[in-house]
C-alpha cells in the first residue's frame, strides 16, 4: 500500500564544556522541537562544573557521553559517531533552537533530495537573550565569495542539519580548529553545491564574554589554518588558488580590524601590514578607518545594537 514516505529521524547534537549556566535553556529547546528529534546527545567534553549533572536531570530523554578535554570539534565529532539518526542536528549548549528549526529543515531537505544540508538565519541575542540582530547567509553563497571574506557566512556550530552519510564522507568537523571549524566545514558543502541557506531566523545565538568566538588569537589562527587547507594544497581547485594574494590580503584585514576594536594595536599594525603587503586593493578600507570608526561610535551611542559583528569577529 502506498502512503507518506517516512520522515527522516534526526539526532541532536549539543558539545558541552562547563556550560551548565546555559544548558537546561539548550536542552528545553531541543525537547520542544515541533518535529521532535530521535534522540539528543550532550558531549561532556572534560567539563569540570555541574554540565553531567544538567543533563542527567532530563532522563532517557538525552543520552550523556563523556570524554576527556579533546575541544569542541572533537565532541561534535564523537556526538555524530555515537548517533543513530539520518540527519545530525548541531546546537552549541550556550544557544537555543525556535520550536519549528527542526521542522523546517527537514522539509527543506525532503523537497530537494539532491542537497545535503541546510542552514537558517541566525537571532543574535545578549547573555539574557534580549535581540541583538540577525545574521543571513545568502542562499547563492560561493566558495569564492568565503574565501574574499564578502559574504555573511552563518555558523554551522548551531545551525546545521546535515545527512550523516554526508558529514561522514566530509570527515566531519576538523579537529584542528576550533572557532573557525563551522567556517571550514560551510566552505566544503558550499563547494559541493549543495547547500541551502533559509532566510529565516530558527536559531538563537547568544553572544557573551565566554563565546569562544570572541578570542581574537584563536579566530586569527583557526582562520589561517583553513585558508591554508584551501589555497595551499596543490591539488585544490586551481581557480580558487588563482584568489590566493586577495583571499589572505582580505583575511588579514579582517583580523586586523578585530584587533583593532580590541585595541591591540601592535597586532592591528602587523595584520595591516601583511593584507597590504598581499594585495593593495585593501589600502581604501584602513585609509577610511578614522570616518569609518567615528561613524559607528555615534551610532553606537544611540543603539548599541546596530553595528553587529557576525560570530565574535567585529568590523573595524
Amino acid at each position: 500500500m502506498g502512503g507518506q514516505p517516512a520522515i527522516p529521524s534526526v539526532s541532536a547534537i549539543v558539545p558541552a564544556y562547563n556550560a551548565a549556566s546555559f544548558l537546561h535553556e539548550a536542552l528545553e529547546s531541543v525537547l520542544a522541537q515541533t518535529l521532535p528529534v530521535a534522540e539528543c546527545l550532550v558531549v561532556n567534553d572534560g567539563s569540570s562544573d555541574g554540565t553531567s549533572a544538567v543533563a542527567q536531570e532530563y532522563g532517557d530523554s538525552v543520552r550523556l557521553i563523556e570524554q576527556e578535554n579533546r575541544g569542541v570539534s572533537a565532541a561534535r565529532n564523537r556526538g555524530a559517531a555515537e548517533a543513530r539518526g539520518e540527519l545530525l542536528a548541531f546546537l552549541d549548549a550556550d544557544d537555543r533552537w525556535l520550536p519549528e528549526r527542526i521542522e523546517r529543515g527537514v522539509l527543506a531537505l525532503e523537497a530537494r533530495p539532491d542537497t545535503e544540508a541546510v542552514v537558517c538565519a541566525t537571532r543574535v541575542v545578549d547573555r539574557d537573550l534580549r535581540p541583538v540582530g540577525v545574521i543571513r547567509q545568502h542562499p547563492d553563497l560561493s566558495s569564492r565569495d568565503m574565501l574574499l571574506c564578502r559574504a555573511s557566512v552563518v555558523s554551522a556550530s548551531s545551525n546545521l542539519l546535515i545527512r550523516s552519510s554526508v558529514f561522514a564522507t566530509l570527515g566531519g568537523f576538523d579537529e584542528r580548529l576550533s572557532t573557525s571549524a563551522d567556517w571550514a566545514l560551510t566552505f566544503r558543502l558550499v563547494e559541493r553545491g549543495r547547500l541551502i541557506a533559509l532566510p529565516d531566523s530558527l536559531v538563537e545565538y547568544r553572544r557573551h564574554d565566554d563565546n569562544m568566538s570572541r578570542n581574537v588569537e584563536r579566530f586569527e589562527r583557526d582562520m589561517l589554518t583553513a585558508f591554508g587547507t584551501v589555497l595551499d594544497d596543490p591539488e585544490a581547485n586551481q581557480s580558487l588558488r588563482r584568489l590566493r594574494r586577495r583571499a589572505y590580503a582580505n583575511l588579514h584585514r579582517m583580523i586586523a580590524g578585530s584587533y583593532f576594536v580590541d585595541g591591540r594595536f601592535s597586532a592591528f599594525a602587523r595584520h595591516a601590514a601583511l593584507s597590504l603587503r598581499e594585495h593593495p586593493s585593501t589600502a581604501p578600507y584602513f585609509l577610511g578607518m578614522p570616518l569609518r570608526r567615528l561613524r559607528r561610535r555615534r551610532t553606537v551611542e544611540l543603539d548599541p545594537f546596530t553595528s553587529l559583528p557576525a560570530r565574535g569577529r567585529p568590523p573595524a
